[in-house]
């Protein structure tokens, strides 16, 4: 739908729109058989990268230098929940949303409960955004077709980043 709209392959817009004006390196996106990005995913691109992206999302929606890239109206949009997924999670436009637990536990309630905007890759690649805390993390992993995948960054999320800032 967009390259119909714009003339441009998907890849080409995003880099025009949104990749360049963040400052993100090189990237690559996957094609289908028909030789089309495929939109839903096989984007790649560096973990440095994969922050600027979230940095942006934080900051609703400007680049580096101020431009708006992404209209913020969006952001409250796409990371609003739509639906549910299991107990936890809900997901919106390609972002899942949900209350992250960590810390000790007072009790039998955890110390801190944070809202969080993720965005999920294949084999545990992920981006975590805490907008009350202003914390985006990029982890990068290759636990390809398990089933398990979203153990290890969950860890490194909880039990390194988060008890680190505590």
């Amino acid at each position: 739908m967009i390259a119909k709209g714009t003339g441009k392959p998907l890849h080409a817009f995003a880099r025009e729109v949104l990749f360049d004006p963040l400052g993100l390196g090189p990237t690559e996106w996957l094609t289908g058989g028909d030789g089309e990005q495929i939109a839903a995913s096989g984007l790649r691109m560096t973990p440095r990268d994969l922050i600027q992206i979230g940095t942006m999302m934080l900051r609703g929606g400007p680049a580096p230098d101020g431009r708006r890239v992404v209209p913020s109206q969006w952001i409250e949009r796409c990371t609003t929940p739509v639906v549910s997924v299991d107990e936890v999670r809900r997901f919106g436009y390609h972002w899942y949303a949900a209350d992250i637990a960590f810390g000790k536990p007072l009790g039998w309630a955890p110390r801190h409960l944070e809202r969080t905007w993720m965005a999920f890759g294949e084999g545990g690649q992920r981006l975590y955004l805490m907008p009350a805390l202003s914390l985006a993390v990029a982890i990068t992993a290759g636990n390809y077709g398990a089933d398990d995948q979203w153990i290890p960054p969950t860890r490194v999320l909880r039990e390194v980043v988060l008890e680190s800032i505590l």
